[in-house]
């Protein structure tokens, strides 16, 4: 069997010399074929949806070798994801982007995503670490930009992304098993294997079974070196406990070799999973679908580089990898009653993830940094007399992180021919994700042993610190054993999102020619978060220390962090069950100093005290109005879509859309804590309790046209949108808070234009691409943040000005089979790192921990950052790190005869390297980068 000239309605990109041309045998033109969509949940033409909605087909992406997230993200150019390694990344549409995850707060303690990701029916998004489904078997992916939250509900904020799977074919026995290998220049090979099956089971039940694994070798080798913690930058860090290097002019610091971790090609990830669904058609009317979906993605070492020791390496201390695994189960029933159409759709998500990373480098940032490092003489009189000790300075964080999320929604529609259309539904989502992170100081056991003699005489007795012991708990703590063996704080969190919405939307047409669309959405949205954050200060186990605490235990709780109690608290203030009288007396975890020994303190301590954040609630700088009694953050609104679209004839549309999009609110682990730095811009500073819903509102006028006999397909729309209220997350150890927090940044505009478009040249050559014209600014800045973040008025993060991509495809006949050679051409524009413009001082904290420059290019964003001074004396600039633009070329050569075909490929020719600083939870700049030149083959056999 010939392989068949086909002509796919797709955004991905790619492009072909012009030296082709000549190539092309005949005149003769082809139409593309249509393409259907479920954008709007009805099955549709592309070319029919009033939407900018870009598709990938299965085919497409068989084709260029589409398998993972990053691979079928860099393909469409108004859509950036960002991340540390597969399994960590987050997705940005149209530039509303503030800063990527940080992978230490990116399950129960960050934000929602602003773009929510689908498989099929059910919602899989996730903040920070958004499902990587590998693209096994799909029928096509669907992008759609701009609000779509009446339809789409929470994070659907900025857009969508939906995977649509191939679903069982009654009737039809098929198969397919494809493979692949692949050498990266510089690094190892890589290869996979993937199959499918479907077989019919009488004449109205079918089964499709998918499998897949690929390994994908690695080419970042993680170098050797060594690590000396710098006492400049542990000075300048320290935060109101522990002395500095500086009065210890005899301090012996101890330094650390990484030779157990070198390795070559260490960033390796592997991909194993399967889905299996089944389909029954009850009767004419009414069909089920069950399926199930199941991966795990493995990935060993660190796909980040350290850009001063050049292309292609790292220097960790510590191995790192990230396991994660999900299943998830569908059920979806399609039938017609009356004239109405009925769907129900539920999924139930399980996931789980095991995280270990390097945490070395918060050495050069973090806080109380000399009281973990160093023995009892940093804290002895007079102190610059005595001789002090810093030991072992190496640090791991390990995280487990499970996820659950339950999905019902019932729709009913109308006939999609009437004049008058209405869809209608209900949907209910609840979501709890649970995390267990564990820092681990390798110094910690010496010093605080080293401190016990100091001050108890005691060199037997344990050390000060929370390893190999079970926490207390309270509401929303999750620990079943003993904390690890070097584990000096914990944090121990349960987060539940649960809404209900009431969606529907009218359809009219006006004329024949002319239709009016009206959507909206009614939610209730209630969010928590529970649990707790363990510090080891004042720990004392077994017995040890005054006032000591039963074996096993420990009274740290008076420095520990339950917002479990916080909220608790500011939700009876708020429903007035607490007077000031009551709240002045608050303590944190109340009844710890009974039970578990020591003496118990306010529970707003810290930078302030109980009294100053029931002044700062008065004065209204922190806001809980929003909180009730249980401590549960409520939020209810409606938002609403209107479109008018405009058939002008057969081949051209015109449409204009208003819509609305939210995601979730976020409440803050160390809510109501008062800056520790009290000076310059932090005077007054607050914690916000709630992060609260930011929301964007779109303008939109778009036109699609199919031309020239239909042989070429020219959609575009231009948008303008307004956000509100954009959440960002932040780490500011040095003068606001040991935790990470969330707030709202203040207001934004982004404005812009999609183009895409497909043109059958000849019956041969078929030429396509996409380009994204993207203008962003930051309108307002919340008062808080004035200094902090970039100033009103800057551009974007993660939001390049333009990026584009064009593709070309030129089929020929050659010994009794078809043949074709396609090339890729992807242009990503320069961007920023970050909404805190704090780059100016991470280069220089590099500059005095390593002795050298990270390389990496500075945007001066005008004014000064913080009241932090660097090593020169002077206040560094209010800056961002720059990423510039990339551009990156695939080739390929394809055979296909009877059942079989064979491609040649090489993907990035060039190696270019792409780099995208990270700057989430870092001191110094570390940066992701491309996969360098990677050469392969394909094979595949269908029947």
């Amino acid at each position: 069997m010939s392989h068949p000239q086909r002509f796919q309605r797709t955004p991905l990109a790619a492009a072909l010399g012009v030296a082709l041309l000549p190539l092309i045998a005949s005149p003769v033109h082809a139409q593309l074929e249509e393409v259907v969509v479920t954008a709007t949940k009805q099955a549709e033409s592309l070319q029919d949806v009033p939407i900018s909605v870009n598709a990938l087909s299965g085919d497409s992406m068989r084709e260029q070798g589409i398998m993972t997230f990053d691979e079928y993200v860099n393909f469409l150019p108004n859509v950036v994801d960002a991340g540390n390694a597969p399994g960590m990344r987050e997705i940005y549409i149209r530039g509303s982007a503030t800063e990527q995850g940080s992978v230490t707060v990116s399950s129960a303690q960050g934000s929602a995503p602003g773009v929510a990701l689908y498989l099929d029916e059910t919602p899989v998004s996730f903040g920070g670490r958004n499902l990587d489904v590998y693209a096994a078997d799909l029928e096509r992916i669907e992008v759609l930009a701009g609000p779509q939250g009446t339809l789409f509900g929470a994070s659907s904020q900025a857009g969508n992304m939906r995977m649509i799977t191939n679903k069982p074919v009654i009737g039809e026995m098929q198969g397919r098993v494809d493979v692949g290998m692949s050498s990266t220049h510089g690094g190892d090979t890589s290869s996979n294997v993937e199959g499918m099956i479907n077989m019919p089971i009488g004449d109205n039940l079918a089964i499709r079974a998918v499998g897949y694994s690929n390994r994908q070798g690695g080419w970042i080798d993680n170098t050797a070196s060594t690590f000396t913690p710098s006492g400049p930058v542990i000075d300048r860090n320290s935060i109101g406990y522990g002395p500095y290097f500086r009065n210890f002019p005899d301090t012996v610091i101890s330094s650390v070799s990484n030779t157990e971790e070198v390795k070559d090609d260490w960033n390796e990830a592997t991909y194993n999973g399967f889905r299996v669904g089944v389909k029954w058609d009850v009767s004419d009317d009414w069909s089920m679908l069950v399926q199930h979906s199941s991966q795990k993605l493995d990935v060993e070492g660190s796909f980040l580089i350290d850009p001063s020791l050049g292309d292609d390496k790292s220097a960790k201390y510590q191995p790192e990898s990230n396991v994660d695994e999900f299943d998830l189960t569908t059920l979806t029933i399609e039938g017609r009653v009356a004239g109405l159409d009925i769907v129900y759709a539920g999924g139930y998500l399980d996931r789980e993830i095991d995280s270990l990373i390097d945490y070395t480098h918060y050495n050069n940032g973090g806080g109380y940094i000399t009281y973990y490092l160093c023995s009892g003489n940093i804290y002895a009189d007079p102190g610059p007399s005595n001789q002090n000790t810093c030991f072992d300075p190496r640090k791991a964080y390990s995280d487990t992180t499970t996820n659950e999320r339950t999905t019902h929604e019932l729709r009913i529609s109308t006939d999609p021919d009437r004049r008058w259309r209405v869809m209608a539904g209900v949907y209910f989502s609840d979501v709890e994700t649970k995390t267990l992170g564990e820092f681990q100081y390798y110094s910690s056991g010496d010093a605080f042993s080293d401190f016990q003699v100091q001050y108890y005489g005691a060199a037997a007795q344990s050390p000060y610190q929370l390893a190999n012991e079970t926490i207390p708990g309270v509401a929303g703590t999750n620990q079943v054993g003993p904390t690890g063996p070097l584990t000096t704080f914990y944090n121990d969190y349960t987060r539940t999102e649960e809404e209900l919405a009431f969606f529907g939307q009218i359809a009219f047409d006006i004329t024949d020619n002319l239709t009016a669309t009206l959507g909206a959405r009614k939610y209730d949205l209630e969010t928590q978060l529970q649990g707790a954050s363990n510090f080891s200060f004042g720990c004392r186990y077994g017995g040890n220390g005054g006032g000591g605490a039963a074996d096993g235990f420990c009274n740290s709780h008076r420095f520990s962090n339950s917002p479990t109690d916080r909220f608790t608290a500011l939700g009876a203030y708020n429903a007035g069950s607490l007077s000031d009288e009551q709240f002045l007396s608050l303590l944190n975890y109340p009844g710890a100093a009974g039970t578990y020994g020591g003496s118990a303190k306010e529970m707003f301590r810290g930078g302030g005290s109980n009294a100053a954040t029931l002044q700062a609630i008065k004065e209204g700088r922190l806001d809980i109005s929003s909180i009730n009694s249980s401590g549960v953050t409520e939020e209810d609104d409606t938002i609403i879509r209107f479109s008018l679209d405009w058939r002008i004839n057969d081949d051209i549309m015109v449409y204009g859309i208003y819509s609305e999009g939210y995601r979730p609110a976020a409440q803050n682990r160390n809510a109501g804590q008062l800056a520790s730095n009290q000076s310059g811009i932090y005077e007054g500073y607050v914690v916000p309790a709630v992060a609260t819903t930011d929301e964007l509102e779109n303008m939109e006028l778009g036109i699609k046209s199919e031309l020239f006999d239909n042989t070429l397909r020219l959609n575009a729309s231009i948008y303008s949108t307004e956000i509100t209220d954009l959440q960002v997350a932040r780490f500011d150890p040095s003068n606001v808070a040991f935790l990470v927090f969330l707030e709202n940044v203040g207001d934004a505009e982004t404005r812009g234009l999609d183009v895409d478009f497909m043109w059958a040249v000849t019956g041969r050559l078929t030429l396509s691409g996409a380009a994204s014209i993207l203008d962003t600014e930051l309108t307002a800045i919340n008062e808080q943040l004035q200094g902090v973040s970039v100033p009103k008025g800057s551009e974007l993060p993660l939001a390049p000005s333009f990026s584009g991509n064009i593709r070309a495809r030129y089929d020929f006949d050659i010994m009794n089979g078809n043949a074709w050679v396609n090339a890729a051409l992807v242009y990503r524009g320069e961007t920023v790192t970050g909404i805190v413009g704090s780059a100016e001082f991470m280069t220089d904290t590099h500059n005095l921990a390593y002795g050298n420059d990270p390389g990496v290019s500075i945007q001066n964003e005008g004014g000064t950052f913080g009241t932090v001074e660097t090593s020169n004396g002077s206040i560094p600039s209010n800056s961002r790190y720059v990423n510039d633009a990339a551009t990156t070329l695939n080739l390929g050569l394809g055979y296909a005869r009877d059942n079989w075909t064979a491609e040649v490929f090489v993907n990035n020719v060039t190696s270019e390297e792409g780099y995208v600083v990270q700057t989430a939870g870092k001191f110094t700049p570390e940066s992701s980068m491309m996969r360098p030149r990677t050469l392969g083959l394909r094979f595949g056999y269908s029947f």
